[in-house]
């Protein structure tokens, strides 16, 4: 009886294992590869050209989940893309829970998610531009820009931005303020 047990304790192991996909594998799916950062070059000049004079510097890239930012920081850096190390947008809080007047948060952080592969080559991502910059009665980053890129590779095998599909963009909330109003730095209630 002990040894059926064991024996059944055994298989239901074994088929749990055979059937939970590998960890490595669940995250690099969500991994930007190495040919892929120019996806992300893309997102860079298309959000600051839709931010226009709203563009804040520094300006700091978020990478989807388990994508090493200092590889992709340097490829973005050589090919002459102004980007920061995330920590000079969002310093480190120091001890006790105060900073210093250069410690705050400021700038614009372009974070980008959800990357998605499909079989007919097509890369999709989610992307979204925040200030970051802390103002007087406002104590969290606001919500510039935020959408989702498709991606194709070209004839010539290059990336290109085949759509874009807007969830949120300042300027659509900007017709409903009252004059005088000015963004990204908030408007009275």
């Amino acid at each position: 009886m002990e040894l059926r047990i064991a024996h059944c304790g055994l298989i239901l192991a074994l088929v749990s294992l055979a059937c939970a996909p590998p960890a490595r594998a669940q995250t690099a799916s969500q991994r930007l590869r190495n040919d892929e950062f120019d996806v992300v070059a893309l997102v860079y000049n298309s959000e600051l050209s839709g931010l226009g004079e709203a563009a804040l510097f520094p300006i700091c890239i978020h990478p989807p989940s388990a994508t090493p930012s200092k590889p992709l920081l340097q490829y973005l850096r050589r090919g002459g893309f102004q980007v920061s190390d995330e920590v000079i947008c969002e310093p480190a809080m120091a001890r006790g829970g105060q900073h210093h007047p250069r410690d705050f948060p400021h700038g614009l952080r372009i974070s980008m998610e959800n990357l998605r592969r499909d079989p007919d080559g097509t890369v999709s991502l989610r992307a979204a531009s925040d200030d970051l910059t802390i103002r007087p009665g406002v104590h969290f980053a606001l919500t510039l820009r935020r959408g989702t890129y498709k991606f194709k590779r070209n004839q010539a095998g290059e990336w290109q931005i085949t759509g874009y599909t807007k969830e949120f963009d300042f300027r659509d909330e900007k017709a409903n303020e009252p004059p005088g109003c000015v963004q990204p730095t908030g408007c009275p209630d």
